[in-house]
């Protein structure tokens, strides 16, 4: 089964790119790294689960750009 999230980046992170207005959205998750890019927003963590749950938030939102 192919991962729905890629391999870490360079400095050990997951990344995910979602569109702006998904920051409320990630209040009490913890251990994120949000940097606002034009209309992305790109947010990286260590943990595979927490990436995984961001993306799954993103989708149902509507705010995935995958």
């Amino acid at each position: 089964m192919p991962s729905r999230i890629g391999k870490r980046d360079p400095e050990g992170y997951y990344v995910v790119v979602a569109r702006r207005g998904i920051e409320p959205f990630l209040e009490g998750i913890g251990d994120i790294r949000i940097e606002t890019l034009g209309d992305k927003v790109v947010i990286r963590t260590r943990s595979r689960n927490t990436a995984l749950r961001i993306l799954e938030i993103a989708e149902k939102k509507g705010l995935s750009y995958t």
